[in-house]
């Protein structure tokens, strides 16, 4: 589902990132803005932020981010936490769900989405921790996204993925070359159902999660 290129098969969400929006920016595909942790550094936050109030009311936007909190990046996690806020507020405001970059920081976010400020689902990009975190935030209206992690042996991630409800998981390629197709035969063997029930439970997700789309 969520990518960072356009994928010739499936549905999928491309990830558009705050300092690659223009005033000519008209999406002829579903996508997502948003300002991420990565960037901070390198973009002016203000200006970063008013270009994606400029588009978050786009049609074609279906979702705020990636936006989110990391640890293993210099910028101070209280930066980060003003540029996520501002994301997350904007979110709000155009009534769209947030897709959240989280790596090393599950406590900090999750202590965040109980604080009972947000009404609009958290997608999970490319999640990667426990289960125990994993049913935390599926009882808070989170969903998770998996990816390449379930293609290989032994993995943790796999072992998580198996005993969660499909009911709130999706399965993206991100910018990984693994295709989308192997992800979802992995996904279904770990599942044990067949791969086109899959599709059609992560089908009714998306549509849950983003809207009917026309």
């Amino acid at each position: 589902m969520h990518t960072h290129s356009p994928r010739k098969n499936g549905v999928f969400v491309q990830n558009i990132f705050a300092q690659e929006l223009t005033d000519q920016f008209y999406p002829e595909i579903y996508c997502s803005i948003g300002f991420h942790p990565w960037h901070i550094e390198q973009f002016p936050a203000g200006k970063m932020i008013n270009a994606l109030r400029m588009h978050a009311g786009n049609k074609k936007v279906l979702a705020i981010g990636e936006c989110g909190l990391d640890k293993t990046i210099t910028t101070a996690l209280s930066e980060q936490k003003k540029v996520f806020l501002a994301q997350l507020e904007l979110a709000e405001f155009v009534g769209k769900p947030v897709i959240v970059h989280c790596v090393k920081a599950y406590n900090e976010i999750i202590q965040l989405r109980k604080s009972g400020k947000w009404n609009v689902p958290w997608l999970f990009h490319w999640f990667n921790s426990s289960y125990e975190i994993a049913m935390d935030l599926i009882a808070s209206d989170c969903y998770l996204s998996f990816g390449r992690s379930l293609l290989k042996p032994n993995s943790k991630n796999a072992a998580v993925f198996a005993n969660l409800p499909v009911e709130r998981v999706f399965l993206e390629t991100d910018d990984a070359e693994a295709s989308i197709e192997d992800i979802y035969y992995r996904a279904s063997e770990i599942k044990a159902i067949h791969v086109e029930e899959m599709q059609k439970k992560i089908w009714v997700n998306f549509n849950r999660l983003f809207g009917v789309l026309d």
